[in-house]
């Protein structure tokens, strides 16, 4: 970061300095002027890939740990927070330990979730109660029926 401010300051002092040369009359003549500017676009794009690698590589180190902190989190204990939708077209929010996940009918993993023996599929919802199961252990999660009427 400290290089970018370094780079946007260095840059600023060079615009400055090439508009007071041009407001002077015969300093300078249009074709440096027109080379200072690609090299300036130049500049610019080598920096805005610098920063747009680096961002990938922080992306990716940010999914590896997600992935993984996600198999932690497939343990732990089990809620459900609510059903959404209408008909066939219903989604089932799921606390599993400490992330949510939203499961579809119709759709046996999590949104964003990727098959495997350790994650909870969907084996169906039916009125106010989902049904998963792991491995071979099946869980039925219903919302309180207290949460209904109070809408």
């Amino acid at each position: 970061m400290k290089l970018i401010t370094q780079w946007m300051v260095g840059l600023a002092l060079l615009c400055v300095s090439s508009l007071t040369t041009a407001a002077a009359p015969g300093h300078e003549d249009l074709s440096s002027h027109q080379m200072s500017v690609r090299e300036l676009m130049y500049l610019d794009t080598a920096l805005a890939l610098e920063h747009t690698k680096a961002r990938l590589r922080q992306q990716r180190v940010g999914q590896d740990i997600a992935e993984n902190a996600g198999q932690i989190a497939q343990s732990g204990a089990l809620k459900l927070l609510a059903i959404y939708g209408v008909g066939k077209k219903l989604l089932a929010e799921v606390r599993i330990g400490e992330r949510t996940h939203i499961y579809m009918r119709g759709q046996a993993w999590a949104v964003g979730m990727k098959a495997s023996p350790s994650s909870y599929r969907l084996q169906g919802i039916s009125g106010s109660c989902v049904h998963l199961k792991r491995e071979e252990e099946g869980h039925t999660l219903c919302l309180h029926p207290g949460l209904w009427g109070d809408k």
